[in-house]
């Protein structure tokens, strides 16, 4: 017991010293200025390798939740922490990029969370990930009100929103679970916007912004049936029900970090998140060898949000993986699983829709993990991928991402039993 508080301690410190250093990194994504930003649809978890694949897919010993009704496969008198973070190396190439913009390096937390299972029927988790991203700079011409002429002028964002949730899972027999994940979404979209003049030694400075909150639920099924001796079956499906998202807006002016307007509120106003719906299946066989395969769609088209030069439309995730594992005995003669490998792919058709071009991405991702001690278990993905187009005048990132997962796991109470 006092070895497995030591590594918790260990694991709590290794990613303390990781949060700080990640938040004070700064994404550079050019369209999360649209809206409220780019939305995050990859999932950091033990399916990360496998594109992110897992709507039909449930574990005993990892946090499997892209299905609110996965959590129901964990262990009895189980409890498991989980972080993930991921660090991207990306490229761009357009019209608007240049030796001085066209490379970027960023690492983000991308998520935290406790799961607990006291009883054969019910698991829970709480934590939060990230639901959107913004971070974007470019420079532009702002036209003076009254004058002839336009002045330099740099526009810069940053925020985003995070998903803070509780998940439910029951299962109800053997082979039908279902759960419950109720998202509080919130967080905020800034905009600064500087403007100097060089005739009056002036500089303007402008902060716009967007407070968001709302909620939102999502819910899922997973069945399971064991097809003869070496094959299993799993069918899994999610839907959430269109939500709405209240935001405010509040406007910040300095003149010569001198300010001139502090903090006043400018209005507020309702805005949504779509209607969604996914299908998956899971294909194992001998428990070594699994193919899972997702699809999920999204209605941001119903929203009808259409601006200058864009618009939101409906959006489509494809992803499919494969995974191998290896076991090994313990002394006790029981099996655990030691290592495994993975590979994915995923093809996404973004919500974004940028003169009359939709933002779209494909990628490849490979995954290994294992335990590192009884109760440490880690897991590493890499993605290799890109995003955009260069037609119209738009830009394309084509990138590296890595992902690092790590899970503290133990017992809360074992009722007498043994557990190796």
């Amino acid at each position: 017991m006092r070895k497995n508080i030591q590594v918790a301690k260990w694991f709590f410190i290794l990613f303390s010293f990781i949060v700080l250093h990640c938040n004070a990194q700064q994404m550079n994504s050019p369209y999360s200025v649209y809206g409220i930003g780019v939305s995050d649809n990859n999932v950091y978890n033990r399916t990360s390798g496998m594109g992110g694949a897992g709507l039909a897919t449930k574990s005993s010993v990892f946090l499997i939740n892209n299905n609110p009704a996965g959590i129901s496969g964990l262990i009895r008198n189980y409890y498991l922490f989980n972080a993930s973070v991921s660090a991207r190396f990306a490229t761009y190439s357009g019209t608007p990029m240049n030796s001085t913009n066209s490379i970027n390096r960023d690492a983000w937390l991308k998520g935290l969370s406790m799961s607990l299972k006291m009883f054969n029927f019910w698991g829970s988790s709480i934590g939060f990930n990230q639901y959107t991203n913004v971070s974007y700079k470019y420079t532009g011409k702002q036209y003076i009100e009254g004058a002839y002429n336009s002045l330099d002028a740099v526009y810069d964002g940053n925020g985003g929103l995070n998903d803070f949730y509780w998940t439910n899972a029951i299962a109800v027999n053997k082979h039908l679970s279902f759960g419950v994940k109720a998202s509080y979404i919130g967080g905020s979209v800034n905009q600064n916007t500087t403007i100097e003049n060089p005739s009056s030694s002036t500089t303007l400075l402008t902060k716009q912004q967007d407070y968001y909150s709302g909620f939102k639920f999502e819910y899922g099924a997973i069945w399971s049936y064991k097809i003869g001796k070496k094959w299993d079956l799993s069918l899994g499906a999610v839907f959430s029900p269109q939500s709405k998202l209240n935001a405010e807006r509040s406007l910040d002016i300095l003149e010569n970090d001198v300010s001139i307007i502090d903090d006043k509120y400018i209005s507020t106003r309702t805005e949504y998140l779509p209607m969604s719906y996914g299908a998956g299946v899971t294909i194992g066989h001998k428990e070594k060898t699994i193919f899972s395969a997702d699809y999920k769609h999204e209605y941001w088209s119903d929203l009808n949000v259409i601006n200058s030069g864009w618009r939101l439309v409906n959006s489509d995730r494809i992803a499919a993986g494969i995974q191998h594992s290896w076991f090994a005995k313990t002394w006790g003669g029981l099996q655990y699983e030691k290592r495994f490998v993975q590979a994915g792919i995923i093809s996404n058709h973004s919500n974004l829709q940028v003169k009359s071009e939709q933002i779209n991405g494909f990628a490849f991702t490979l995954g290994y993990g294992g335990s590192l001690k009884n109760s440490l278990l880690y897991t590493l993905a890499a993605e290799i991928g890109n995003r955009g187009t260069t037609v119209n005048g738009l830009i394309k990132e084509n990138y590296f991402q890595l992902t690092i997962g790590l899970s503290y796991r133990d017992f809360l109470y074992t009722r007498g039993r043994r557990y190796d």
